[in-house]
């Protein structure tokens, strides 16, 4: 029973991580200048770009800055109720100023924004039950398992973890989006109808930022559950 409940208190310390390893992510635009060097985002705008068939065109001969720039705003906007979605635009041919996104496009971007938006509450619930559990814990002097325990747990929870990773990062993926957002909505995107979906090399480019993202919180965690174990072995 023991173990389940410290199994328990290490999962809900990785979830309260989770929402911090986000801001940190957001502050360098969740690693994107980064990932659009190393993934190849820059040649997947040269191909698909020139493809698109809603009258979105020239964004291949945009500069690397500019898209840079305009991933920045669309981070932002997502974080503050989704506005200024609809008036992103970029210089187009003949340097006409070109509306980014497509209405259903506004629309899917405006759903994340409505997600995190609705997270919130739950995450401060999150906060205020694990930190009722830790200043108990604390307070009690419960004896806490040492490191090399919660390593044990900590691998169980990797394995569980990399066990539904298994099943495929895509299925994952698109079964998220069915999930949580609107039926009504349209989610998915070819790019060579979605400038969004161009510009982010989606899914590739969640997929690393979900990875940094999980490595993030992992080390949050670990930096928690130490300090914790520390202030838990120290005599009154």
């Amino acid at each position: 029973m023991r173990k389940l409940f410290w199994g328990f208190y290490l999962l809900l310390t990785f979830l309260v991580t989770l929402p911090a390893g986000w801001w940190v992510l957001s502050k360098v635009d969740f690693a994107y200048p980064f990932l659009y060097d190393n993934i190849g985002v820059a040649e997947h705008i040269e191909r698909y770009a020139p493809k698109n068939n809603k009258n979105k065109l020239g964004f291949e001969t945009t500069s690397k800055q500019q898209r840079l720039d305009l991933f920045h705003q669309v981070v932002e906007s997502i974080q503050n109720h989704g506005k200024g979605l609809q008036e992103l635009s970029y210089q187009g041919l003949n340097n006409q100023a070109v509306a980014l996104f497509t209405p259903a496009e506004v629309t899917h971007l405006q759903d994340v924004a409505n997600l995190l938006d609705k997270l919130k509450p739950l995450i401060i619930g999150l906060v205020v039950l694990w930190l009722f559990i830790s200043i108990f814990l604390l307070f009690k002097k419960f004896k806490l398992p040492s490191l090399k325990q919660w390593l044990l747990s900590a691998l169980v929870l990797f394995f569980v973890s990399g066990a539904i990773l298994a099943l495929g990062l895509e299925k994952i993926f698109n079964q998220l989006h069915i999930w949580v957002f609107p039926d009504n909505h349209q989610w998915f995107f070819y790019y060579e109808e979605s400038l969004m979906s161009t510009m982010m090399k989606a899914p590739d480019l969640f997929g690393f930022i979900a990875g940094i993202w999980g490595f993030l919180s992992v080390v949050f965690t670990m930096l928690i559950i130490t300090l914790l174990t520390q202030l838990g072995r120290k005599k009154p």
